[in-house]
């Protein structure tokens, strides 16, 4: 280590100064400066860049509100003024289980509070106002290599002797981690916890094999997982959860989107086993014949298979779906494994 000394002026005569008794000689000695030791600084550690981010939550926003509608015989006036004087000029909604959208209320002179539907005026004694999920996927932001999902219902991790770690909510985000212990009909998800298999569903975010070669830009619906994904340039780029038909009604293979409807209204063909009604079913993409991918806004059943055939995504999801893919998109429906 090089050590700097400050020089100084030269004295004017280099004759010892004569001390006499009632002189006092002051000697003033400079410290010599101590060596200070120095470590080498440790590297900082650069945070590995988060892996997703979420959807932006103002796609979840809707033109309509909702409402179940409770009676099936439920009246829907022409006017509100047909409604107010409870007179003939009415009918009923095509079928039931019914579903509908609204734009307006009116308090009637009757007392009576109204909703404007598609049809008509209905009364709200026989409307039940529906909240839509707020659940969305995820946006994934670099390459990962290991599996990733949600929790399906409430449930404990555990440690590797079985003792309770801490509590888990449906739709809580989870990943894999590796770990050199097994336990069977668990998933690892920290160094020393693990959760129920049944209580998670998990994405690989691998482009699936049977997407084949050359397959690099898709939808990709895994009943078996009943997840959702779609990948980009052979990238996984989202990832959520679906609801598809139960009783296998959501049939596999490849498709492609066939057209595009912001809101559409679906009453049940005539071929289907059973009815239903919904209004304004929001971004509605039919991929083979009434099939179709859309936005649910009845119930939040995401990772179980519910519907009628279709592919029911959480509005935000539907959106963000509607926005990327063009007509004739690739679809790939597998039955996983």
């Amino acid at each position: 280590m090089t050590l700097l000394v400050a020089c100084q002026a030269a004295p004017a005569s280099t004759q010892m100064p004569t001390l006499t008794a009632s002189s006092t000689a002051t000697i003033t000695q400079t410290p010599t400066p101590i060596p200070t030791s120095t470590t080498t600084p440790l590297p900082t550690i650069t945070p590995e860049p988060e892996w997703y981010r979420t959807l932006d939550p103002s796609l979840s926003a809707l033109k309509y509100q909702y409402a179940e509608v409770t009676n099936s015989k439920a009246k829907v006036y022409s006017t509100i003024e047909d409604a107010v004087a409870v007179n003939g000029n009415y009918g009923h909604l095509p079928n039931f289980p019914a579903y509908v959208a609204y734009t307006a209320t009116r308090m009637g002179e009757n007392g009576t509070t109204y909703y404007l539907i598609n049809y008509g005026w209905i009364a709200a004694e026989d409307l039940h106002p529906l909240t839509p999920s707020t659940f969305s996927g995820l946006l994934i932001t670099r390459e990962i290599p290991f599996r990733f999902g949600w929790v399906l219902k409430d449930a404990d991790s555990v440690d590797a002797n079985g003792k309770a770690v801490r509590s888990y909510k449906r739709f809580d985000l989870v990943h894999e981690v590796p770990t050199s212990i097994q336990k069977d009909g668990f998933i690892p998800i920290s160094s020393d916890e693990w959760l129920p298999q049944v209580a998670v569903t998990l994405v690989d975010p691998q482009v699936p094999p049977d997407a084949g070669p050359n397959t690099c830009r898709f939808i990709y619906a895994n009943l078996g997982t009943e997840t959702l994904s779609v990948y980009d340039g052979c990238k996984l780029i989202f990832a959520t959860l679906i609801s598809s038909g139960k009783n296998s009604w959501t049939f596999t293979g490849r498709f492609a989107i066939q057209i595009k409807w912001d809101y559409f209204t679906i009453n049940s063909p005539d071929w289907s086993t059973s009815d239903y009604y919904m209004e304004a079913v929001p971004y509605f993409m039919p991929y083979i014949g009434d099939f179709a991918f859309h936005g649910n806004y009845w119930n939040a059943d995401f990772g179980s298979a519910s519907s009628h055939g279709c592919i029911n995504l959480a509005p935000t999801d539907a959106k963000w779906l509607y926005d990327w893919s063009g007509l004739g998109e690739r679809v790939i429906i597998s039955k996983g494994e």
